[in-house]
């Protein structure tokens, strides 16, 4: 396990971040039909690995990219929500609540 250090969690959260915006931007190009925001998604997506490369030089990989794609999965459910007025059925949450235990999990293990 290496040395936790706040800039690597920092950059860890810059790619949540990161990630939430290009899914979001994605649903506004309506397939790329709409082509600003597929290219502003692009541009995210490769801002978010840029930044998690930046992560795993001091967290270990598999806690990065588990916390990485949990995280933006649950923030992005909630961004379908809030801007989309989506919703998630039974099976749904029980899917979450899964990944949030599976996340805990990876970062106690």
């Amino acid at each position: 396990m290496q040395q936790f250090e706040w800039v690597h969690a920092a950059w860890l959260a810059i790619a949540i971040v990161l990630e939430i915006i290009a899914n979001v931007f994605l649903k506004f190009s309506d397939g790329f039909r709409r082509k600003i925001y597929g290219i502003l998604s692009l541009a995210a997506v490769l801002g978010a690995f840029s930044a998690l490369s930046q992560a795993v030089k001091g967290i270990d990989l598999s806690v990065a990219y588990a916390l990485w794609g949990g995280f933006g999965i649950a923030a992005t459910i909630a961004a379908g929500w809030v801007l989309f007025g989506q919703r998630l059925n039974n099976k749904g949450w029980a899917g979450v609540i899964l990944l949030v235990a599976g996340m805990v999990l990876i970062k106690l293990a």
